[in-house]
């Protein structure tokens, strides 16, 4: 599972922690919860039991849940409230590499792009595919219909 960061953000202000004080009370510092929060790293198990704790909800209160199927990855990106620009610069890759990614192009390194739309690997594929056959339909809406008269010939 993982890490929502902007649901812990949420419950943290809705509990009136600071950054500070929800990282002094979890035992952490600073820098993992403003990290995990931002969806720059995904925080190992540790850290989120002691979060969850120091926020008195269970751990699954912190996770992310899977995306419906047929869910496109522009969707999940926007869902995350980021841009393509925003995207890129947390994947290490330029805009136009991640529009052509959220077109199902090629993917390099399937997993840092995951975790960058925040989805395990199975899910990042299934966005991916959702993605790519969103793409082939505009398409083909877009394609010019070849109609047939009664006898079978083109027009």
């Amino acid at each position: 599972m993982l890490f929502n960061g902007k649901r812990a953000a949420a419950l943290r202000i809705a509990s009136g922690h600071t950054i500070r004080g929800l990282a002094a009370a979890a035992n952490i510092s600073r820098s993992t919860l403003r990290a995990a929060e931002t969806g720059l790293r995904q925080p190992r198990e540790r850290v989120v039991r002691a979060l969850a704790k120091a926020l008195g909800v269970p751990r699954h209160e912190l996770h992310l849940a899977p995306p419906p199927d047929g869910v496109s990855l522009a969707e999940i990106r926007r869902s995350l409230g980021l841009t393509q620009k925003e995207m890129a610069k947390r994947v290490g890759h330029s805009p136009t590499t991640v529009s052509q990614v959220e077109r199902g192009g090629h993917v390099q390194l399937p997993l840092e792009w995951a975790a960058a739309y925040a989805l395990t690997l199975p899910h990042f594929w299934s966005a991916h595919a959702a993605s790519r056959d969103l793409v082939r339909g505009e398409a083909a809406a877009r394609a010019p219909r070849l109609t047939t008269h009664p006898r079978g010939e083109r027009a």
